[in-house]
């Protein structure tokens, strides 16, 4: 069994995202397995015929929840995807009882370093959370302390889980959390799954914030960083960059990309055009692989995210 298990939810919309995402587990972490769950069966069928060997495709039949088909017709396919990540950390750990941890991935995510250092920096913790700091120097101070209160403390797009009893508690009430609610309402305190984030420290012992630098780095606290490249690795900071959440960025049709974010935004680090230039290459082989295949963001994906960043 691989040492290293990760897992992410995908639908039609991020796929180009999330083949960039295992070509990027692939350079760099050799010994890892990634469950990727399916919302939609042409996901699925597509990513059956590319054949990667460290992927275990999950359809969503496969989580065996009775609500399940209720929640999609009532919740917005954002907050239906974010339902389900942790009953995919908890189908993947009853695969297979050897699992110790299981890390949660988003599909934007992209690793330039081996992650196995943050488990080996931190063995012992049931629960890792990823700190969401908003750093825009474009803000005024009382727009980000707004912000970031609406959004919480950390970043759900990169999440792990041991198993242990503390782990799978955890787990279980983030679960049941996001059954109960997982709507986009910063106003009202809710900010899909990840606002429960913030009360996972409290709530149970031995869940800490990632010590190891490099993690999760995203469009909200780049500005904190200086980015180079040393030994062939891109460095954030003084220290290995280890993925970075492309938070945002989406494909048009034409094969075109925006990048939500950084639309008002000066000089994004240089490495954006290495994973632009990787996207569009995913993009062309999918093309060749299934010319009719459509993971094109459509008007009311760009409109949700417009809302969002405003």
């Amino acid at each position: 069994m691989s040492k290293h298990i990760f897992c992410t939810v995908i639908s039609r919309f991020r796929l180009y995202q999330a083949v960039a995402l295992f070509c990027s587990l692939q350079e760099v972490i050799t010994d890892h397995i990634i469950y990727v769950l399916c919302v939609d069966d042409e996901t699925h069928r597509l990513i059956s015929r590319m054949g990667w060997q460290r992927i275990r495709l999950l359809h969503i039949c496969e989580l065996k929840n009775e609500s399940l088909n209720q929640l999609k017709k009532n919740r917005r396919m954002n907050e239906y995807c974010w339902t389900l990540k942790p009953l995919l950390i908890e189908a993947v750990f009853s695969r297979d009882p050897q699992i110790d941890r299981v890390t949660y991935v988003d599909a934007d995510l992209f690793f330039f370093s081996d992650p196995s250092v943050i488990f080996k920096n931190q063995p012992h913790c049931s629960v890792l959370l990823s700190r969401g700091d908003i750093v825009i120097p474009s803000l005024e101070p009382e727009n980000k302390k707004r912000l970031q209160a609406l959004l919480g403390k950390y970043n759900s797009g990169f999440i792990s889980f041991k198993r242990d009893e503390t782990g799978l508690e955890c787990l279980k009430w983030w679960k049941k959390s996001c059954l109960k609610s997982c709507v986009s309402k910063p106003e009202a305190g809710l900010f899909g799954d990840q606002k429960y984030l913030d009360e996972m420290p409290a709530k149970f012992p031995n869940v800490c914030e990632i010590h190891t630098p490099g993690v999760n780095i995203g469009h909200w606290n780049r500005a904190l960083y200086h980015y180079s490249v040393v030994d062939g690795k891109i460095q954030a900071g003084g220290n290995r960059l280890i993925c970075y959440h492309f938070s945002g960025f989406r494909v048009l049709r034409g094969n075109r990309v925006i990048m939500i974010h950084e639309q008002k935004a000066m000089d994004p680090p240089f490495f954006y055009s290495i994973y632009l230039h990787i996207l569009q290459n995913v993009i062309r082989n999918i093309n060749i692989i299934d010319p009719g295949f459509d993971g094109y963001s459509d008007a009311q994906d760009l409109a949700r995210k417009e809302s969002e960043k405003n």
